[in-house]
């Protein structure tokens, strides 16, 4: 299991710096004047533009721009002494002219991706890692909760309409899979909020909590009427996923001999369905442990938005729309370390699950 571990995560690696390259490239094809952004002038000069440009380093090739934003440029070394000799043991990037005068520039003060720095917010003049671990909890929050409300509905729902088939309750967790799987979540958030929040007033319209003179949120026990809406649209559709995936399994386990022999025992129905069956049953779960994991951070934007859940997701459309690229590279970094580690994890429970499973 850890030669296993170790290897997934070597090769891992390849992946999360192919993931920064397609993302850097993106942003560097973007249309658009990065000078623009930062300093809000769409009618600057020529000439202020190229300085400005320069001291950014946005001239600079694709393959220095990328490195700067992975490594930082506080390693890189500069001519002190004008004898055209970098002074340094480092000379794979050119010497910076930050100001355009024509003489080299010490090194900066960028740390790189790789050392946590992001840079700073175009729009919010903050470091995008502060920006990111201000609003990472309420996403955790959202997410985990809906990661769970899934797992504890989905599965007994779907062993449920196994031990159930051709019945009315096998066919209405069946029919009510597909509806909450083909409904978009943005619009069943909205009409939930529409009908049990403005309408009937049974849940608020949106938010984390109730507004506070600190700013901060209370207890998670002390706030839950405001968890509980957005958390079941977040988890409607994995309910259906697992449910299906579940019913299935169970279905083809139920065929195996041991089944038989349990049931041939004299064993309850619950102790054959819950005890024997569904450990077995719950391979395909572990394999959509990974891929749920990326759809809460793909999902959290939306119903973020929607519910006005002060979260990544809600930050990252927010950024994408004034853009912010420094903070929409930030999260797209996070999000990629999230589902590499999500599917390392559905590789771990296999073990876990079905202790005949040698991962070697």
């Amino acid at each position: 299991m850890f030669k296993y571990l170790i290897r997934r995560v070597v090769q891992a690696i390849p992946t999360f710096f192919g993931i920064t390259l397609f993302a850097y490239l993106l942003l560097w094809l973007a249309p658009g004047s990065v000078v623009e952004r930062l300093f809000l002038a769409p009618n600057i000069n020529a000439e202020t533009r190229e300085r400005l440009a320069k001291q950014l380093g946005i001239n600079d090739p694709f393959h220095i721009q990328y490195l700067r934003w992975l490594a930082g440029d506080d390693w890189l070394r500069w001519d002190s002494d004008g004898d055209g000799v970098s002074d340094g043991a480092f000379e794979l990037i050119a010497p910076l002219d930050a100001d355009g005068d024509g003489e080299p520039e010490p090194p900066g003060e960028s740390y790189g991706i790789l050392r946590g720095d992001f840079g700073r917010s175009f729009v919010r003049r903050r470091p995008v890692m502060e920006v990111i671990l201000t609003n990472l909890p309420a996403t955790l929050e959202l997410g985990i909760a809906a990661i769970v409300a899934s797992l504890v509905i989905g599965i007994p729902v779907g062993i449920l309409s196994a031990a159930t088939r051709g019945r009315w309750f096998d066919n209405l967790a069946r029919v009510m899979a597909v509806i909450f799987d083909a409904i978009p979540n943005f619009w069943l958030g909205l009409m939930l909020l529409l009908g049990l929040g403005k309408v009937m007033g049974i849940v608020p319209l949106g938010g984390r909590c109730g507004p506070s003179l600190t700013g901060v949120c209370p207890p998670l026990f002390e706030r839950m009427e405001y968890l509980i809406l957005p958390t079941f649209v977040f988890a409607a559709g994995f309910i259906a996923l697992f449910s299906r995936y579940v019913r299935t399994s169970t279905l083809e386990v139920m065929n195996q001999d041991y089944i038989r022999t349990a049931r041939a025992k004299g064993l309850a129905s619950r102790s054959v369905y819950f005890r024997h069956a569904a450990r077995n049953a719950m391979i395909p779960v572990a394999t959509l442990i990974g891929p749920v994991i990326t759809n809460v951070w793909a999902g959290a934007t939306v119903i973020e938005t929607v519910f006005a859940w002060p979260g990544v997701g809600r930050v990252a459309f927010t950024s994408a729309i004034q853009q912010d690229f420094p903070v929409v590279m930030g999260i797209t970094i996070f999000a990629a370390v999230g589902t590499i580690l999500g599917f390392l994890l559905s590789d771990m429970l296999y073990v876990t699950i079905d202790p005949r499973i040698r991962l070697s």
